[in-house]
């Protein structure tokens, strides 16, 4: 990994403060990401495909840890809350991808008010490139189940329990796998 200071080599994302090689992708970021961390999302993404029968369970849990990770600050005040329920419904609830996809869709068919949830000054130390990098498949299970656990618990508890409280008032308890 290159230096922080080696800014003509290198980015730092202001999501995950990781410091990542400069590229020529030429995507764009919804997130408080630059582009080359949103590439390693992509990346993530390929070796979770290509492991589908092994991370496949996973994967929901990938885009909430990126997306609380990265909350843009003019981002809408339900991308954040989403990221956040699905952190607590998988980590808290034992709820898989559908469920959490699930409720999702019945929270934005429910409810419009959504709070302004404000990350804190850092959102764990893990990034989406920790895991990339972690080794194989039972290595990138391991850092991604930790990463999305350090992103769930680095954000503030009146933010956390927001979520939860907003969770269980929307969500039929159906979509809980435990209580």
């Amino acid at each position: 990994m290159n230096s922080p200071d080696d800014t003509q080599s290198s980015t730092v994302c202001p999501g995950c403060r990781a410091v990542l090689p400069r590229t020529e992708w030429p995507g764009t970021t919804k997130y408080n990401a630059t582009t080359e961390c949103a590439e390693v999302s992509g990346e993530l993404l390929g070796f979770e495909v290509g492991n589908a029968a092994r991370l496949g369970y996973l994967h929901q849990l990938r885009i909430d840890a990126y997306g609380a990770q990265h909350v843009h600050p003019d981002a809408p005040r339900i991308g954040p809350l989403f990221a956040l329920n699905g952190l607590y419904m998988f980590l808290e609830r034992g709820s898989g991808n559908l469920a959490v996809r699930t409720a999702h869709g019945i929270m934005a068919n429910s409810y419009d008010d959504w709070p302004r949830l404000v990350p804190p000054p850092q959102v764990g130390d893990l990034t989406a490139s920790d895991v990339l990098t972690a080794g194989g498949v039972d290595e990138v299970e391991s850092t991604l189940l930790r990463w999305a656990r350090e992103v769930w618990e680095s954000w503030p508890d009146a933010e956390r329990e927001t979520v939860r409280n907003l969770t269980v008032e929307l969500v039929p308890e159906r979509y809980f796998e435990h209580g």
